[in-house]
């Protein structure tokens, strides 16, 4: 209750030996950050706790601190064995970056990050805010479950699925009872994310929990991307505790049994089963919450859409990374990856996949064969396969519920290690280096243009809605939401410029291509 009772009361700047802490009042109690050059940071702020006994689960509430939480470590990350091999299971941790212009009489817009990763690598430390804060907003980074642990999605109320997007309605819900204590609006939070971050972003306009947020950012994701919706596996935890070992006959006994491994191990054995573990439709179960029970192509939610500003968009050669500087061997081992593309995402007899894998490899290679020769044409397919119509997908589904779209294409490659490709475009994730923090050298005036430029169209949409609320000599020209049938888009570039149709006959194929075939995949 003495915490409780404290949460009235404002930011304090307290002293200890030789460094500056600040310090917070929350509703769980007082969390001690670490005073900086122009903001203050609280790393390792836990907003949620993982259920040890079931941590494929729903989260509990975390308790109250029974002492001053000391917000200093950012290393916290949940279990993963991708691009790092480690991780804690309790990890529902958050990072603030705070201004200092940000206090309690004063709030500032919050802008809450979620990773990508494809549900089984990332961590909120990889994203840090300093130079977004610059612009007088709130960064908060989300660390949130992935794998069996977030994604796993059974016939059973204990484990219906897409738990780690419920862990991000745990985190937003943290930030609407508690950024205000930090110099935060909880009435003004945009919510933002990469890649599956991305599709994560866009799945929770259509989620069936309260609205906690304001105004939507997208970048390089959809909820549309194949293999982002996912089917359920009713056994996948009888066959997780087989491959580790486990003599289980029913789906509690395997949870039982997971519950006691080691997480990392766990991740292992989902690994070394090829499991994709993603977002699922849920099984309704009584008393229990769904994030989304409903078909991908029957979501709508004109609701909380209408009217709500979304930034989306993609780069402009997102899976050119995959073919550049690639040995002949390396298209060899491809195979015909028109044909198993389709195979994999669409149920079709073997007649229909050969005609229309024939027909997709003429419109994109021509003549060409698949080789070094076809480096960009194989990227475009690529990237707009795996990524790009999906993102039209979404911006469409948008505008039909009256959604205020403001559409771009980062273009920029003068960062890039592939800039001297003839042909080359921005790469998947090439735009987060000049939002985030990530131990990358900007090496040049041009590039730090780039940073100051991005930070400021997100940092304003953040605090108004509106990339470009005027011209600048940084923004000179006006970024227009989406209207009429001309689909425009900002071409984020040294040149800013506006542009319509992006990809218009690739995009216009593939329309024609899913008119007919999408209700098969």
């Amino acid at each position: 209750m003495f915490y409780i009772f404290l949460t009235l009361l404002s930011i304090v700047v307290v002293s200890r030996c030789e460094t500056e802490d600040v310090s917070v009042i929350t509703s769980k109690g007082i969390v001690i950050g670490t005073k900086r050059d122009g903001y203050s940071t609280f790393f390792g702020v836990p907003y949620a706790k993982v259920n040890e006994e079931n941590p494929f689960g729903s989260y509990l509430v975390h308790p109250i601190f029974q002492k001053p939480f000391y917000a200093n470590d950012s290393s916290i990350f949940c279990p993963q064995v991708t691009k790092r091999f480690g991780g804690s299971l309790q990890c529902l941790r958050l990072n603030i970056y705070v201004p200092h212009s940000a206090n309690v009489n004063s709030t500032v817009p919050v802008l809450v990050w979620f990773y990508g990763g494809g549900f089984v690598f990332g961590s909120a430390q990889e994203y840090g805010g300093e130079h977004l804060i610059k612009h007088g907003i709130i960064v908060v980074t989300v660390n949130y479950r992935l794998g069996p642990y977030g994604f796993m999605c059974l016939n059973d109320p204990a484990v219906p699925g897409n738990q780690g997007l419920k862990d991000q309605i745990g985190a937003l819900r943290w930030v609407r009872k508690n950024i205000e204590f930090f110099g935060g609006d909880p009435s003004k939070v945009t919510i933002a994310g990469e890649s599956y971050g991305g599709g994560a972003v866009d799945l929770h306009l259509y989620s069936k929990y309260e609205t906690l947020f304001d105004k939507v950012i997208i970048q390089s994701g959809s909820l549309y991307a194949p293999g982002f919706y996912g089917n359920r596996d009713h056994d996948a935890a009888i066959r997780l505790a087989h491959q580790l070992g486990f003599r289980v006959v029913n789906t509690k006994e395997a949870l039982q049994a997971l519950a006691k491994e080691n997480p990392v191990l766990v991740m292992n054995a989902a690994k070394n089963l090829g499991y994709k573990m993603t977002v699922c439709k849920e099984v309704r179960f009584k008393g229990t919450q769904q994030f989304v029970t409903k078909c991908i192509n029957h979501l709508s939610n004109p609701d909380r859409i209408e009217n709500i500003p979304i930034m989306i968009g993609y780069n402009s050669k997102e899976d050119f990374g995959t073919y550049a500087n690639k040995p002949a061997e390396f298209y060899e081992s491809l195979g015909d990856i028109f044909y198993k593309n389709l195979q994999n995402h669409f149920v079709l007899k073997t007649c229909e996949l050969e005609t229309l894998s024939n027909i997709t490899r003429s419109f994109y290679l021509g003549s060409k064969k698949i080789g070094p020769e076809s480096m960009l044409e194989l990227s475009d397919y690529s990237s707009d396969f795996k990524l790009n119509y999906a993102v039209e997908k979404s911006v469409s589904k948008y505008l039909e519920q009256g959604g205020r779209v403001y559409k771009y294409m980062f273009s920029y490659i003068g960062g890039s290690v592939y800039q001297n490709i003839t042909g080359a475009g921005a790469v998947h994730t090439e735009e987060l280096k000049y939002l985030f923090e990530a131990g990358v050298k900007l090496t040049s005036d041009e590039q730090r243009l780039m940073r100051d430029r991005m930070t400021t169209m997100w940092a304003n949409f953040v605090k108004l809605g509106n990339p470009t609320p005027q011209k600048t000599p940084l923004l000179p020209v006006t970024w227009n939401p989406v209207s009429g049938n001309a689909r425009q888009y900002m071409n984020i570039d040294v040149t800013m410029s506006m542009k319509d149709y992006a990809y218009r006959h690739r995009m216009a194929f593939w329309d024609l291509f899913m008119q007919k075939y999408d209700k098969k995949s």
